[in-house]
This record gives C-alpha cells, structure tokens and sequence, in this order.
C-alpha cells in the first residue's frame, strides 16, 4: 500500500448473522459507522462539493479524512460543514507526524477531528525491528502531543507488522514499546487478515486501544501469502459477499471498546459498492 503513503505525502503537501442473535443488534447500533474519505479519492481530486454531497446522500454523517485535496485545510474543512459531515478523525504522514506533531495537532483541530491517525511507517525493504523502534518513538511523541491538546493519536496497521519478533511479531513490540495511556490502534480488518492474524482476535487482545476499525472485506479466492501489505484494488468487495467475519468483529468491537468504525472501500467501484456495505451493516442490528 505505498500508494496510500504517497498519497498522503503528495495531500499534505498543497460488516452466521441469525445464530449470533441479539448482540448483534447492541453491537451495530452502538457504534457508528463512518467512512474514510480514501474510499473515493478518485472522485474527490476532480469535485469535492459533490462527492461531499454524495457521502452524506449515501447515509454517512461521520468520516475520516485522509489529505484534503488540493483545498486549503480550512476550506476542506468548510466543505465538510457545508455537506453536514462531522470529522472524527484524519490520517496524517508519518513525517508530519514526527516532524511537526503540534502542526499535524493544529491541523487535526481546523477539521474538527478527535483523532490523529498515522496510516503508515515508512520503511524500505522487509519491515523491521530497526523500523518499530523509530516509529514507536515517533508514535509517543505525537501522542503527547495530542494529549497535551485534548485529542487522541492512533496507528492504522498495515499487515507488514506481523512478521516474527522475540515478543511474538513485531506488531507486538511496537504495542509494548508505546505507550498504553496515549498510543492506540486502527484496526483494519483486511490488512489484520493479509497479515496473518484473526482480525476479531487482535480486537479483543487490543481492548482498551482499539477506539477505531476500517471495515473492508476481501473478494473470495483471493491468493497471498501473509504477511502482506499490498493487494490489488479490485480485491475489495462489498462487506458481507467476501471472507471476513464481521459478526465477529463487531462483537470484538463491542467488547473492546471500539468507538467508530469507519468503512473503507479501496475498489475503482466504491462509490457503488459501499451503500450496499452499509445496507449490509445496518442490517445486522435487524
């Protein structure tokens, strides 16, 4: 998922249903579902007011961001007012992030986000320990950072985290090398599979630091070999048609303390395929 990484580089620059029974009704209404805005990029670098609009039209009140699209941060954040959509939380560059956390803080605040997520640790070859201890540094400080401002920071895993460690894999030393009362995760459902872990598990194992998910399902028979980062697009399906168990991971969520899940939908047909992924989530709560 490098494209995601420059993307965010180049931006900063200018869901077994009826035998789970009633807990699936508590889970789904008491989380939110919101969308990060990555889903329709395509459709956002040639019209934000309109795509803005179509979001809100599809259901969502609630999204992430992820780089603002050739708008000035103010006026991005504008043009989500204006559309009737709420900002929870942003993806930010890791280099921003270490560099100028109470720039990414400022910036956080204009959208009217709570959180500030990294969605990527750079790194250039195999993943490594060398690559954990920089960014579980990196990852503190912006954490202080926005602690110091009443806001939250979290890291979106990759899949690329799970490779073996002495502490188990690595994704388990960048947890213990950060800190519990500042530093917590989003968890996507997809890479947590790709890398080679059961999403719902990490879920619960993260209770406590797991205040945000992305929900994407990956298409039947898709072939990798985990742990992996990188899939083609077109992988993404609708939730509830490919091989994840969202039954599962929203009663994980629950447990967990998860507070948001925001869909995310990487296929060149997300704008058609993810009012069906609602659909589909709104039709677990019955």
């Amino acid at each position: 998922m490098s494209s995601r990484r420059e993307f965010l580089q180049v931006m900063a620059g200018g869901a077994g249903l009826l035998a789970l029974g009633p807990w699936t009704a508590r889970a789904a209404r008491k989380i939110p579902f919101g969308l990060q805005l990555y889903s329709l990029r395509h459709q956002l670098q040639k019209d934000v007011p309109g795509t803005l609009t179509q979001v809100k039209a599809m259901g969502f009140n609630l999204v992430e961001t992820a780089g603002t699209y050739g708008m000035s941060v103010p006026d991005f954040a504008a043009a989500l007012k204006t559309a009737g959509l709420t900002a929870r939380s942003g993806h930010f560059p890791f280099e921003k992030l270490r560099d100028d956390p109470a720039g990414a803080v400022r910036e956080a605040k204009v959208l009217g986000a709570e959180f500030l997520v990294c969605a990527w640790i750079p790194h250039e070859g195999t993943f490594s320990r060398e690559h954990v201890e920089k960014a579980a540094s990196a990852f503190n400080g912006a954490a202080r950072a926005a602690k110091a401002e009443g806001m939250r920071f979290a890291y979106h895993l990759h899949g690329y985290e799970f490779r073996p460690s002495p502490e188990g894999t690595l994704f388990d030393t960048l947890v213990a090398q950060t800190a519990k009362d500042g530093v917590n995760f989003e968890v996507d459902v997809l890479w947590a599979l790709a890398g080679g872990v059961d999403p719902a598990k990490l879920i619960e194992k993260l209770a406590g630091r797991v205040p945000l998910t992305h929900l994407k399902d990956m298409r039947k028979g898709t072939v990798y070999t985990a742990p992996v980062a990188s899939l083609p697009d077109d992988t993404n399906v609708v939730l509830g048609t490919g091989v994840l168990d969202f039954p599962a991971i929203l009663k994980a969520s629950e447990k967990a303390g998860v507070e948001i899940h925001f869909l995310e939908d990487e296929h060149p047909q997300s704008i058609a395929q993810l009012p069906q992924s609602l659909k589909y989530l709104h039709g677990l709560a019955g």
